[in-house]
């Protein structure tokens, strides 16, 4: 019996993900969201779905989120859900709902991309990936150049 489903959400959706590393050979399962399916464009869904094809054995559903990993837990026989830290607001409206049926989510932390202070967080425009990137670039370019 596996102890823990690894919940990939849109914010870690990376082979590598601390999730994925920690918990090898524990089932992974990443849920398109009924709700926000109907928000996004079709490019970002096949964007979404060629990042997954790159994460060994993931489930794929389609659904409520909460009760989706619900079913997956009960499937698989977990006890547990695992996950990555993210700053969406409906992730932890997520989190809320499963913990609210008595379900332990343990959130690990992301990986950090840039460093921003609890204002900046505030400000971001989280609605459009462009907007956001317009926002932290300057960051995230002054790190990969220092990494390199």
């Amino acid at each position: 019996m596996n102890d823990a489903l690894i919940w990939i959400y849109d914010d870690c959706l990376n082979p590598h993900s601390p999730a994925l590393q920690k918990y090898l050979n524990h089932p992974a399962v990443y849920v398109f969201d009924e709700e926000v399916l109907l928000n996004i464009s079709l490019k970002r869904i096949a964007f979404v779905y060629e990042c997954l094809l790159e994460i060994p054995a993931i489930q794929i559903r389609k659904g409520v989120v909460s009760l989706e990993l619900i079913a997956a837990m009960h499937e698989n026989n977990c006890q547990r859900i695992i996950t990555i830290a993210s700053i969406a607001p409906h992730f932890k409206q997520i989190v809320v709902a499963l913990r609210q049926r008595n379900i332990e989510v343990e959130i690990l932390p992301a990986p950090t991309f840039v460093n921003l202070s609890s204002g900046d967080l505030q400000q971001l425009d989280l609605k459009r990936f462009s907007r956001y990137w317009q926002q932290v670039k300057r960051q995230a370019m002054s790190l990969k150049e220092s990494l390199c």
